[in-house]
């Protein structure tokens, strides 16, 4: 019996054993498993233990396989996203209170600022190593309000109204924040860990004082721009009543020309058309439509003609 026994032995301490490996396969499929997926919009760094951040692996979504206790993944969101400075509450991706600014006309006051921004995905092991997760506090909150700040003291508050001067502000605090974002190396260039793609001024908390008076230059800059207008149009109308004037002078003095240099011409085909009539007429037996009043003289005579214009000088034939 003792010997049977310790033939059996081996057997169930190899039971035993597949039993306990079966627990822990069990175990680290449940709480430390081989596949890690990666979300829509995200990709993830490894971090082994052994030898750090592993460089040039950066995950797409999907599932990629790990070695648990040795693999470590950390998963950034990607997108991009609008994070707000400002005084409301609450309001999602909030980033700090609105940015006070001093302004050159010598005038302090907070303005919302929001900024588009992500991680660029291509250096994102990168990012991790030199940075880390908490990017937004530790480079992007104060190099926002750092730029906003510079270019806003070469504009005036009366600027923050202006459409285009707010396109120009936004476009070189897009610039300038972009610029200061820490760089890596992607194919042997330089590469911005963080990408800043827009920035946008929201409401700015004027003071009441200054709101009003920026109120009060206004109306009267659009009170002034119509009245400029409206002297254009009054110039304008002025010119061409000038310009036709003139034209009209210089059609008359045409005229005048031309009337001393066809008078004879004029003459010729009155009489003409007078002997015209005078000839329809007689063969009519009709009236002449003229008669002679008085001749004085010989040979040269002056002749005066009483004559009917609607029967002499008509161009219709009646």
């Amino acid at each position: 019996m003792t010997t049977v026994e310790d033939k059996q032995l081996p057997l169930r301490l190899f039971a035993g054993g597949l039993l306990v490996a079966g627990i822990v396969a069990v175990f680290l499929l449940l709480f430390h498993p081989f596949l890690y997926v990666t979300e829509p919009g995200n990709a993830t760094v490894m971090f082994n233990t052994f030898t750090g951040i592993e460089k040039g692996r950066i995950e797409r979504p999907g599932a990629t396989f790990v070695v648990p206790g040795v693999d470590g993944p950390i998963t950034y969101n990607v997108r991009t996203r609008v994070f707000q400075f400002t005084n409301s509450t609450p309001v999602p991706n909030q980033a700090g209170s609105a940015i006070t600014i001093n302004t050159a006309d010598g005038q302090a006051f907070s303005t919302d600022v929001f900024v588009a921004l992500r991680p660029n995905q291509a250096v994102l092991d990168q990012l991790h190593a030199n940075v880390g997760t908490r990017y937004m506090e530790n480079i992007v909150v104060p190099t926002v309000r750092s730029k906003v700040r510079d270019v806003a003291a070469n504009y005036t508050s009366g600027d923050f109204y202006n459409k285009t001067r707010r396109a120009e502000m936004e476009q070189k605090m897009t610039a300038l924040i972009g610029r200061d974002m820490p760089q890596g190396v992607l194919e042997n260039k330089k590469a911005p860990l963080i990408l800043i793609e827009d920035v946008y001024l929201g409401t700015a908390e004027f003071p009441e004082a200054l709101k009003a008076s920026l109120e009060q230059k206004q109306v009267a800059s659009i009170t002034a721009q119509t009245a400029a207008v409206k002297a254009q149009i009054q110039q304008k109308e002025t010119t061409r009543k000038l310009i036709l004037a003139d034209a009209n002078r210089k059609a008359i003095e045409l005229q005048g020309q031309a009337a001393a240099r066809n008078a004879k011409l004029a003459d010729l085909l009155f009489y003409e058309k007078l002997k015209e009539r005078i000839d329809i007429a007689r063969e009519k037996g009709a009236d002449i439509p003229v008669k002679v009043i008085r001749v004085e003289g010989a040979e040269k005579s002056t002749v005066f003609l009483n004559v009917d214009p609607q029967r002499a000088a008509a161009t219709a034939t009646p």
